[in-house]
């Protein structure tokens, strides 16, 4: 049954696809911070990713994997990880927690959140969340260019996603646990 969850199929691997984007493009976009550094290449497609703000959301969807290096120390074995280029790491973790998320994300959806009578405001309230930590409307005060109208758009738009599934686990992390203090009240009074 559990195995079941992590079987893959177009929804899957459409969520996985959008996310394990945001993880390798926020790699790339880290370059940003150092690229004066001139011994450090430039990575592959950055400047292609440019106008698009995969930074944050990257950043966003993997605190909890750099939380559990934190806590648990695990930052020794990123000398293991393969390199894109010099200096920068393909997230393998990143991409691992992407599919594990993508189909925990999927199985919560189909299982609770689809009928939720709640769906509608935790969707709202995902997208306002948001909007509060990376705004669309941040270009109001600088002059419109296309570049910066893509990446404002583009960094809120990843963000909400993320959000949102971290919403929809959420919920169904609260239904499921409930499930199961139901299930074991019920088996322990017979």
């Amino acid at each position: 049954m559990l195995l079941a969850i992590f079987k893959p199929n177009v929804k899957v691997l459409s969520l996985f696809a959008l996310l394990a984007f945001i993880c390798v493009g926020g790699v790339i976009q880290t370059y940003a911070f150092i690229d004066d550094v001139s011994e450090v290449p430039k990575p592959p497609l950055y400047d292609v990713l440019k106008p698009i703000d995969l930074w944050f959301p990257w950043m966003l969807f993997s605190t909890p994997i750099h939380m559990l290096g934190n806590v648990f120390n695990l930052w020794w074995m990123l000398e293991y990880f393969p390199e894109f280029v010099a200096g920068f790491k393909l997230p393998p973790a990143s991409i691992v927690y992407a599919y594990i998320v993508s189909c925990c994300t999927v199985y919560c959806w189909k299982k609770w959140f689809k009928h939720s009578r709640h769906k509608g405001r935790l969707i709202v309230l995902s997208i306002i969340i948001a909007a509060i930590i990376n705004p669309p409307f941040a270009f109001i005060n600088m002059p419109l260019t296309l570049n910066l109208l893509t990446f404002t758009i583009s960094g809120f738009t990843l963000t909400a996603i993320v959000i949102l599934v971290y919403t929809i686990l959420f919920h169904g992390l609260c239904k499921g646990t409930s499930l199961l203090i139901e299930t074991r009240g019920t088996i322990g009074k017979t």
